[in-house]
């Protein structure tokens, strides 16, 4: 949520200082997707409480200044949530080793009502968009079709990290399992170039 924040506004998809403006908006996106029994006041306290920040951006115009503001305020959430988690987490598991079943993440309600709002930010002005709806339609196309192309073009279309798993794999889901973590693995730019490589435009 906090990089979805952080590309939105390199983007200019979202628009910091329209956020009180659309707080019912990110409210009702909240409570549909995100946390359905948070309170209209919580949620006003919540965006108030990210408003209140000294590393929250009371503008945004893509300067090199704001740019670093903005990789600051990135930073500073993602240690803030993990903070917060990890000190609760502490407070009712003591300070010894957690090792593996020896305790549950405690997260605490105002941090996973600050998520909320910032996943609401991203899920309002980006995934909600009609752009990113017609993006999104279009990156499961190229998903689908990499996936079948990598696949059907093995081993020659695989990575040597992934070559390596898939020549050791002993069925065939074992080798399409291969094949989507590949596929997985890629940024939106390697999912492209590798799709016009293997299929064209």
């Amino acid at each position: 949520s906090v990089h979805d924040l952080e590309d939105g506004l390199v983007t200019g998809q979202i628009d910091i200082s329209k956020l009180n403006d659309d707080l019912e908006h990110l409210y009702q996106t909240a409570i549909r997707d995100y946390l359905p029994d948070l309170s209209e006041q919580e949620a006003k306290s919540a965006l108030n409480s990210l408003h209140n920040l000294s590393c929250w951006p009371k503008e945004f115009d893509r300067s090199h200044r704001h740019l670093a503001q903005l990789k600051d305020l990135t930073s500073q959430l993602i240690g803030r949530f993990a903070l917060y988690a990890e000190r609760a987490t502490r407070e009712r598991y003591g300070n010894g080793n957690l090792t593996r079943y020896q305790a549950n993440l405690i997260v605490p309600r105002e941090v996973r009502i600050e998520v909320a709002i910032l996943k609401s930010i991203a899920g309002y002005y980006i995934i909600g968009a009609e752009v990113s709806k017609e993006r999104y339609a279009r990156q499961e196309e190229v998903i689908i079709e990499l996936v079948e192309a990598v696949s059907r073009l093995a081993p020659a279309s695989l990575e040597s990290f992934f070559l390596q798993q898939w020549q050791v794999a002993e069925s065939a889901a074992a080798k399409m399992r291969v094949v989507i973590d590949q596929v997985a693995s890629l940024t939106d730019m390697g999912a492209y170039a590798l799709h016009e490589k293997l299929i064209g435009a």
